[in-house]
């Protein structure tokens, strides 16, 4: 059974353990951005457009990119205007987010404007992201457990 089959067949057991520990991740993280959930957005949407494009679990392991193990080579350019664009959030806005993340040290910029994300943030984002490994993890033993029943 396809991804999006199974999780509409099983969406009443699934819900549940996606809504508890979504939460406890958007709260986890909204502290870690001082209440600022527009913060937060910015810089994730800073890291996904800077992963390269041919991505592969095979590149990194959480390890080495906690560790900041990571070579800079493997960010791919972005710039405040495509941060707007892809987010939605006004451009002025993201402007004014990008340098409260530059200040926390979280987000670097280059001489062209190009930003990334920098090692400090999985540094300073640790327990957050102890909190995203809790979130998925239960998500993944909530679909074993289903995928292990006979009717799956």
């Amino acid at each position: 059974m396809q991804g999006k089959a199974f999780v509409e067949k099983n969406f009443g057991q699934i819900w549940p353990v996606h809504l508890a520990q979504f939460t406890r991740l958007l709260v986890e993280l909204r502290s870690a951005f001082d209440g600022d959930l527009d913060l937060l957005l910015v810089m994730a949407v800073i890291g996904e457009r800077t992963r390269p494009e041919g991505w592969s679990p095979e590149l990194l392991t959480y390890r080495q990119l906690t560790r900041g193990d990571a070579d800079a080579h493997y960010q791919t350019p972005i710039n405040i205007q495509s941060v707007a664009d892809y987010s939605g959030i006004p451009r002025e806005t993201v402007r004014r987010k990008v340098k409260v993340l530059q200040e926390r040290g979280w987000v670097d910029r280059d001489a062209t404007g190009h930003l990334g994300i920098s090692r400090r943030a999985a540094e300073d984002l640790n327990a957050a992201t102890g909190t995203s490994i809790k979130y998925l993890a239960a998500l993944a033993d909530a679909i074993i457990v289903l995928q292990s029943r006979p009717d799956a």
